[in-house]
């Protein structure tokens, strides 16, 4: 929400009961180039609720830019408003009736902070009582009043000569359903809560319902095949208005790197929609005297400690930065829902062998503002080099891939009936027999090697623009080292390649394989480490960075070590932290929960970087406690 400017002569009054909120009543006009004339009315929703006679309406439209202004009069005073609000009030206005609207920046007074987080509080009731909600999207033009005019409810009473639906709703995705207002966080609350919500173009309105009956009539939620993604979205947003309530993290994940002026409405325009809001509230406060950072920090520790069952597990991919931040002070472990989706495939997790299983809850603790999150893991290894990102396979010279695919199939061919398993306390292995065949699989094998290395270096520099001398140089000096590991790797007799292949083989058969499909390397780069094992790892990765399993996560992260040391203050709130964890455990809590004295592991200050996958290491492994060197994290 921005700031709605009023000269000093205007004064808000009070608005004294829990449920105040204000109403702007219109006064009518024959002119629609006539001055904007209200009066603001003081009531209760309570009231509103209670009342069968004089009803309102809840106006959702877009701000737009600040610097366009308009302006009307409230209770005899010029008061500045937004273009756009001057603009949907002038196509509502009444030639004869006063009508009662509501619409944020002028019913709430926005230089109040106090009044500004009560009136948010309470927006999701005041769209759901208001007994219409226009959508206000701007002038008319020629297209969309073809669409609005096709609706049976649109305010003419005259419905236009009747258009092919497929041309209607072609001219709908390439005009209409690009509007701004489309993109913006807060729409879907004020969409979803409506009662009877209307587009309005200009003078013309048309009801909700029966424009998404057309454009997206029933089935186009379950068949979304070759449709438009504007009519998809229509379809969604018609669809979550008749469907449950949706949990908080699927608000989110759904709907992040939406438009919002303030991006702290990420959290606000959503908290009071969620299924579980009476959670979300006891995190996070709608308080616009916050930082941002502060807000997505708390919303972030709600989705860690509620969000379950895996915590971690689910909760990490969420916090992944694919572009920088621009929050200030951001910690790295919390989400930036202003960002979109990075788009990556969820990263490989070995599943075929028997884990230590482990509740996060029991070791991890927050502590301090700004909040730092310490969570107890251990060290795997370090990184030493790593290559540039790796593109879409298919952005790799064709002949390339088709040369590689030959020696895939070769080396199928040879594996013959396939893998047998075997099993042990650790859990499932695959392996191949292959029969006196060891030396012409190791010679397929380096040629493989061969292959991925043509195309990382020289094909893989060709898809990249704008690579700067120091990326080039850090990639060159990965490709010896990562020659080594392919060498070894061939002389082991593994399976490297096929539907059988697991681990660092089987992500990069996926990735090269020439039947297109997304892939966990895309987008992410190949590492090597400090003990020669190779890894995948996220763009944002350098030289020293460390791959760590934290309990109760199935995949390694990716942390970069601080060169600041914790201090006594830090050790003592982390110890106390671990120490209440400790005394309000359940018996369940005692049964996931490390073995060890975690009140005094030795503390390391990190960022978190992304997650990882690092060959041969499963994490966690059955059987196998590292008291020794388990470590608390103190993430920021």
């Amino acid at each position: 929400m921005a700031s709605g400017i009023a000269p000093i002569s205007f004064r808000y009054g009070s608005l004294t009961e829990s449920d105040s909120f204000r109403l702007i009543l219109l006064q009518p006009s024959s002119s629609h180039r006539a001055a904007l004339q209200c009066t603001l009315l003081h009531t209760t929703l309570s009231q509103c609720d209670r009342d069968i006679i004089d009803h309102y309406t809840a106006l959702s439209y877009v701000w737009g830019d600040s610097n366009k202004t308009g302006s009307i009069y409230v209770d005899g005073h010029s008061f500045t408003i937004t273009a756009t609000l001057e603009a949907a009030l002038r196509d509502l206005r009444d030639p004869s009736r006063v009508l009662r609207i509501w619409a944020d920046a002028l019913c709430i007074d926005q230089s109040n902070m106090t009044e500004r987080n009560s009136q948010v509080a309470l927006m999701a009731q005041i769209y759901s009582i208001a007994h219409h909600t226009v959508i206000h999207l701007g002038s008319l033009t020629e297209s969309y009043e073809i669409i609005l005019r096709a609706a049976p409810s649109n305010t003419t009473g005259v419905v236009s000569k009747q258009i092919p639906i497929d041309d209607l709703a072609s001219l709908a995705a390439t005009s209409l359903l690009r509007l701004p207002w489309f993109s913006r966080v807060w729409i879907f609350q004020e969409l979803v809560l409506s009662r009877d919500p209307w587009f309005q173009c200009g003078n013309l309105r048309a009801r909700w319902t029966d424009i998404c009956n057309i454009l997206v009539p029933a089935g186009v939620v379950s068949n979304p095949s070759g449709r438009p993604k504007e009519l998809q979205m229509l379809a969604n947003m018609n669809s979550a208005r008749v469907g449950g309530r949706q949990r908080m993290v699927v608000l989110l994940t759904a709907r992040r790197g939406l438009g919002a002026t303030d991006p702290r409405d990420f959290i606000f325009a959503h908290m009071f929609l969620a299924a579980d809001t009476d959670t979300v509230i006891r995190y996070v406060k709608v308080d616009y005297t916050k930082p941002c950072a502060e807000v997505f920090e708390d919303a972030a520790r709600f989705l860690l400690e509620e969000v379950g069952p895996g915590g971690s597990v689910k909760f990490f991919p969420h916090a992944i930065k694919d572009q920088t931040s621009k929050i200030e002070g951001l910690a790295s472990w919390a989400p930036d829902w202003s960002l979109p989706y990075a788009g990556l495939v969820p990263m490989y997790c070995e599943n075929l062998t028997r884990r230590l299983l482990l509740n996060p809850g029991p070791h991890y603790a927050f502590v301090s503002r700004p909040l730092i999150l310490a969570h107890v893991g251990y060290e795997v290894d370090v990184v030493t080099a790593f290559s540039l990102v790796l593109p879409d396979p298919s952005e790799f010279d064709l002949a390339s891939r088709q040369r590689y695919q030959k020696v895939a199939d070769d080396l199928e061919n040879l594996y013959g009936a396939g893998a047998w398993w075997s099993g042990d306390e650790q859990g499932q292995h695959r392996h191949i027999d292959l029969h006196g065949k060891e030396a012409r699989h190791e010679e397929l094998c380096l040629e493989l090697a061969d292959k991925w290395l043509h195309m990382l270096s020289g094909d893989l520099l060709s898809t990249q623009n704008g690579l700067l001398e120091d990326d080039v140089e850090t990639h060159k000096r990965f490709l010896p080292q990562f020659r080594l590991w392919l060498e070894e790797r061939a002389k082991k007799g593994l399976i490297m390649v096929g539907g059988d292949s697991d681990g660092m083989e089987s992500l990069m058969w996926l990735y090269m394989t020439l039947a297109d499909y997304p892939a966990v390397l895309t987008g992410r780069r190949l590492a090597v480490t400090k003990s020669g094992r190779a890894a995948v790892v996220p763009k944002q990765v350098r030289n020293g960075d460390m791959a760590v399993f934290l309990a109760g996560s199935l995949v390694s992260l990716i942390l970069r070590p601080s060169l600041e040391i914790p201090n006594e203050s830090l050790k003592r709130e982390i110890k106390s932290a671990f120490k209440a964890k400790k005394a309000i455990q359940t018996d369940s809590w005692k049964q996931d929960r490390l073995a060890c004295d975690l009140e005094n592991l030795p503390i390391q200050r990190c960022s978190l970087i992304g997650e990882c996958h690092l060959e041969g290491e499963i994490g966690w492994n059955y059987g196998e406690e590292r008291e020794n060197i388990y470590t608390i994290f103190a993430l920021r």
